[in-house]
């Protein structure tokens, strides 16, 4: 299917002319530069040249790696990891999204340096043009930027011939309306119908349009055949993959709606899983939330809980995507890629560096520090800016993965024994002496240091999901990057070293460490309160409603408020089920009109082979009409429990 796909993608290909001629000089050596660095705004083709590219280069017989930046962890070494391949003699190295590594554009710079041979290409793909930084040292010589723009009108005339629009009115309404945007083109040869009149426009240009375009237009003859519900879980997990949609949608068949979900032309592939374009990701999920604000917080926490699960399994990518769900900002604890910094492990002068920086080279407390950055690299993090000037060092690890001379340590002794007497050494973590080299007023800025070091350390194995945390400081720190997550101090903790007063903070994430906490956000900011469950007359329709949304997930029914306290799960889950069915069965009465309400419930929720999508074409409803009809349905219920 993979072959496929190429193929066809490569026969729809079109325009590109200047940049593929421009390649082929590279990789035919008729040039000197063998770094062709591609930019432009989203929806501009960047990714299908992209591939274009890669497809003629393995058809001419050259190693390809193929380089994601949104697949790489935001670390040194996993962005190494992914380059090494390209070593080989001749190898054409394509990096797509590299602003997903935006704070490690200098390390990327080295690493084509160091790892791809004189014979080898390197074309890189992203929004914005290569800045200072990726010039300086040789690859001012050996790159060349091209700035790629919409597609001239020809070009755009041949793209929706290519995808079968030949009516030349509707060719000449739509390449008016696209604006020589690819994506925008694409989506709309996939809609071409009498529905794709009175496309938006706007005088501020394409792009500000582009999101309000895909916004109105899916919805059309593309989506016909792809289940709304499999939509709507892809407009909020950041990629889907079947056994997130199992999970999400628990009964449902999914396999047919994920495959249509792939052949759309708005998704692309991540891997082996699959993620909408973050465009229009964007615009469905604004239109999830705005028509069925339930619906979509029903999905969030779904999701929410199939990436815990995974995370607390030790899936690294799972626990930044967690991390992703959450609302708030400052409590997302690194999951979030900065633009502007990265995490690092020491490198060689970069403690001299700290010493200027802090004029303590000569200090006790300096020489301590020292020894980790030398000799437990591992357990020390550094962030680094994007020129690969340090911006800020800490050490970090396990209480339990401590050196013994840590015993020694003023920083971290008294901590591992009050850890020891607790019986508490195998679920903490430990940080002292975190150094900033930022402006001390820019509390803002210091924040962000502070959780690309924290989530650093997470994907590099430093900490291990702890529950607690200790941070050990002298008194004159800046402590108000970590007030987001509720440290509080530990008075039996206080010590003085000679040189500094010294204190200890402590953060209890609580029993699910820091992914256990993170989900527990999710849940509070989509309004999980388990107390606003509990049995009684007063609860009965919150938790009617409840074990509705999870109506086939027989460890989440067998759980929550309305379970038995014995049984197997199975056991436990179905009579719920029967409880449910009984309150749907008294709610609704014999009129017409109650009979609808209780349709779109019992196909929304209990049918097996049910679920929105279906409901909504059974009740021949349009989107928003059928939502509006299932909140009249879900407030009959829980007035009537």
């Amino acid at each position: 299917m993979g072959g496929y796909a190429a193929r066809l993608e490569a026969e729809r290909f079109v325009g590109r002319r200047d940049v593929l001629a421009l390649v082929d000089d590279v990789v035919g050596r008729r040039r000197p530069q063998r770094i062709v660095y591609v930019h432009g705004p989203g929806g501009v083709g960047k990714s299908a040249l992209l591939r274009a590219i890669a497809t003629s280069a393995e058809q001419a017989g050259r190693p390809v790696v193929r380089v994601d930046g949104r697949l790489v962890a935001p670390t040194r070494e996993a962005l190494r990891a992914a380059a090494a391949p390209a070593d080989q003699d001749g190898a054409v190295l394509v990096v797509d999204e590299v602003d997903e590594v935006a704070a490690m554009r200098v390390e990327l710079r080295d690493a084509v340096l160091d790892v791809v041979p004189a014979s080898g290409v390197v074309v890189v793909a992203g929004r914005q043009a290569p800045d200072r930084a990726w010039f300086d040292g040789e690859l001012q010589v050996l790159t060349t930027a091209v700035a790629l723009r919409p597609l001239e009108r020809d070009d755009a005339r041949q793209l929706l011939a290519r995808r079968g629009v030949v009516d030349a009115q509707e060719v000449d309404r739509l390449v008016h309306w696209a604006a020589g945007f690819p994506l925008a083109l694409t989506l709309a040869a996939s809609l071409a119908s009498g529905e794709a009149s009175g496309a938006p426009t706007s005088a501020a240009g394409p792009t500000a349009s582009l999101d309000a375009l895909l916004l109105e237009r899916l919805g059309g003859r593309e989506l016909v055949g792809v289940d709304p519900d499999v939509l709507d879980v892809a407009s909020i997990a950041p990629a889907v993959d079947g056994p997130l949609l199992a999970a999400v949608l628990p009964g449902r068949p999914t396999r047919q709606g994920y495959g249509s979900l792939r052949e759309l032309s708005i998704a692309e592939p991540l891997g082996l899983r699959t993620t909408l374009h973050p465009l229009a990701r964007s615009a469905v999920r604004t239109r999830l939330r705005d028509s069925d604000p339930d619906r979509h917080r029903t999905l969030v926490l779904r999701i929410a809980a199939h990436l815990h699960r995974r995370a607390r399994e030790g899936d690294p990518v799972a626990a930044l995507e967690l991390g992703s769900l959450v609302e708030d900002p400052e409590l997302r604890l690194g999951a979030e890629r900065s633009t502007a910094f990265y995490a690092d492990l020491p490198r060689a002068g970069d403690v001299d560096a700290l010493s200027v920086a802090t004029g303590a080279g000569s200090a006790r407390w300096f020489t301590r520090f020292a020894r980790w950055c030398e000799e437990r690299p591992g357990q020390a993090i550094a962030v680094r800016r994007v020129d690969g000037t340090l911006s800020g060092m800490s050490v970090i690890c396990m209480a339990s993965a401590m050196p013994p001379w840590a015993e020694e340590q003023i920083e971290t002794g008294p901590v591992l024994r009050w850890l020891r007497d607790r019986g508490l050494l195998d679920v903490a973590a430990l940080t002292h002496d975190t150094i900033i080299l930022e402006e001390p007023g820019d509390a803002a800025v210091r924040a962000e240091v502070i959780r690309v070091g924290n989530a650093g350390a997470m994907a590099m194995g430093a900490v291990a999901n702890p529950r607690y945390v200790f941070a050990t400081a002298s008194t004159a720190t800046d402590y108000r990057g970590i007030a987001p997550l509720r440290y509080e101090l530990v008075g039996e903790l206080g010590r003085h070293d000679d040189e500094r007063e010294l204190v200890t903070l402590a953060a209890d994430f609580g029993p699910g460490g820091i992914i256990g906490q993170m989900y527990e956000l999710i849940l509070a900011e989509q309004g999980e309160d388990p107390g606003a469950h509990a049995s009684g007359a007063a609860g009965l329709g919150p938790s009617v409603v409840a074990a509705l949304r999870r109506f086939h997930d027989d460890e989440a029914l067998s759980t929550g408020p309305l379970a038995a306290e014995e049984g197997s799960v199975a056991e436990r889950a179905d009579a719920v089920r029967g409880l449910v069915r009984a309150a749907v069965d008294a709610a609704f009465g014999p009129s017409p009109s109650d009979q609808r309400l209780r349709q779109a419930i019992v196909r929304a929720y209990l049918d097996p082979a049910g679920g929105h999508g279906v409901a909504q074409r059974e009740l021949h409803m349009s989107r928003s009409s059928f939502y509006r009809h299932l909140q009249r349905a879900r407030d009959r219920l829980l007035d009537a429990c």
